[in-house]
């Protein structure tokens, strides 16, 4: 598929697929993970229908609303190509390499198809349940328990690969012309900082993983979707609403109702979009088109995504939370490499802002600002909270480089393009070296444990005291479940 292909388009737009429908297909997508999220925790049947029925006129009130746009057939295929290429690569469905973290994720999945639920693990502690952003797991799942073999695992493949090309279409369409939406697509999945360098500075190889090398992380997007896809995808699918909201494609009714159903995808993804949210919210205030309409269907979904919020925070006391501690030097440093150039590239084009003074704002205020927190003992809070943030400057940067820097006076947009596209450039490593290990490391094998026997013990972000979550939402009776480990967790080698 060339450009010249790609500019056949326009005569084929009326024969598209709208935003209004491609965002009612992922909010179709989100409630189901809640249903089966329901089912997982044994709740109440009314529940379930009372459920289904107010996020259903959630979704009546989403298609009603004003929305512009339409995606059309060839760019649509071209997501889906992508996307399919993207989720292969990263390892699901195992054909190809999958990163360690694919240990736990798969272990997790099997349990979800292999024990009746609610289930919890009998441990010496007592009863243990998951507790965990579950979401992308359920859908697979149930398709496991009925079909068998390997079915689970190409559920979660082709499940990722629509949502994910689902949002790569609703982001072409923040962008007009076939130029710009090629360059947008390239920029947003080559998106990543200068990690090579800092691998450099302090002393590591830069043929390992790039993105760990300050401590804590503003990962790559390759690296997202390969890693952890369900944080990746929770992320930018708001981030591609919010800028379809400024750009006057989407109501921002749309991000408000799609924001709850978010958080079994990624409760920290979901703390990085709540500004944004916030901004949307108070600009409505301001322009008086607040409407009740507005106001009453989020707020019912988030009544619908009550037992879910309860869930995630069961238990939450033993994952810690506080301040960072890390080196000031070492975090400056990290700063000016991953987005430092990014960053200046907007102060550079600052009176040409395509998407606005608040939304870069506060791009740039959560970027500073999130290396200085944790959740728990990792860096993961950093690295996931910051996707919405990450998502957004990379259609900045792809929308300063589609603009026609020719002419008198567009001095700043030159020196900005040379500025990002060297930053993009050198920053290409990292998604290089991801896509490389996937097709010259060996296949991911089956993984054979429980999630106990991955991570013997459990990690504190993953698991909660049965006796722990809120008695609304604690099932009346589960499974107890006692797994038998094999002498090896999986069938073959995986090299980390």
């Amino acid at each position: 598929m060339t450009l010249s292909d790609l500019d056949q388009d326009a005569p084929l737009a009326g024969r598209g697929v709208s935003l209004r429908a491609l965002t009612c297909l992922l909010f179709g997508i989100l409630v189901a993970m809640q249903a089966g999220f329901w089912a997982f925790m044994g709740l109440p049947f009314w529940w379930s229908i009372f459920g289904l029925f107010a996020c259903f006129a959630a979704g009546r009130a989403l298609w009603a609303a004003q929305w512009s746009g339409r995606v059309a057939p060839t760019t649509l295929a071209l997501c889906v190509i992508l996307a399919t290429c993207v989720i292969v690569l990263g390892g699901e469905g195992r054909f190809f390499y999958a990163n360690t973290d694919w240990q736990v994720r798969a272990a997790v999945l099997a349990d979800l198809g292999r024990y009746a639920w609610p289930f919890a693990y009998v441990q010496p502690s007592g009863a243990i349940i998951l507790r965990a952003p579950v979401a992308m797991y359920l859908l697979p799942a149930l398709i496991g328990k009925g079909v068998g073999g390997t079915s689970a695992e190409i559920a979660l493949m082709v499940q990722n690969i629509v949502i994910l090309a689902t949002v790569l279409a609703v982001g072409s369409e923040l962008f007009t012309a076939k130029r710009e939406k090629i360059i947008a697509l390239a920029v947003f999945l080559g998106f990543s900082g200068m990690d090579v360098m800092g691998q450099l500075i302090v002393h590591r190889s830069i043929l390992l993983h790039l993105n760990g090398w300050a401590g804590l992380q503003y990962s790559a997007h390759i690296t997202q979707i390969f890693w952890a896809p369900q944080h990746a995808l929770a992320g930018w699918i708001f981030a591609v609403l919010y800028l379809a909201w400024i750009k006057g494609r989407a109501p921002a009714v749309a991000m408000w109702v799609l924001l709850p159903v978010l958080a079994l995808l990624s409760p920290l993804a979901l703390i990085g979009s709540v500004p944004y949210a916030i901004h949307a919210f108070v600009a409505t205030m301001f322009r008086r088109a607040m409407t009740l309409g507005a106001v009453l269907w989020p707020a019912l979904v988030c009544v619908v995504c009550l037992p879910g919020l309860l869930y995630l925070g069961a238990d939450s006391a033993s994952v810690g939370a506080g301040g960072t501690t890390y080196n000031w030097a070492l975090t400056t440093t990290f700063l000016a490499l991953e987005v430092g150039g990014y960053l200046y590239a907007l102060w550079l084009t600052r009176r040409h802002l395509q998407f606005g003074i608040p939304a870069t704002l506060i791009t740039v205020v959560l970027l500073m600002l999130l290396p200085l927190w944790r959740v728990g003992s990792s860096t993961d809070f950093t690295s996931r909270a910051s996707i919405p943030a990450l998502a957004i400057l990379s259609m900045m940067m792809a929308a300063i480089l589609s603009k026609n820097s020719a002419g008198p006076g567009q001095v700043p947009f030159r020196r900005a393009q040379r500025l990002i596209l060297t930053v993009f450039a050198v920053g290409l490593a990292t998604p290089a070296g991801e896509i490389a290990r996937a097709i010259l490391w060996p296949r991911s094998p089956a993984v054979q444990c429980s999630y106990f026997g991955v991570v013997p013990g459990g990690a504190a972000h993953y698991i909660a005291r049965l006796s722990h979550l809120p008695a609304v939402i604690r099932p009346q009776s589960v499974t107890l479940v006692r797994p038998t480990e094999p002498p090896r967790c999986w069938d073959g080698p995986w090299p980390d």
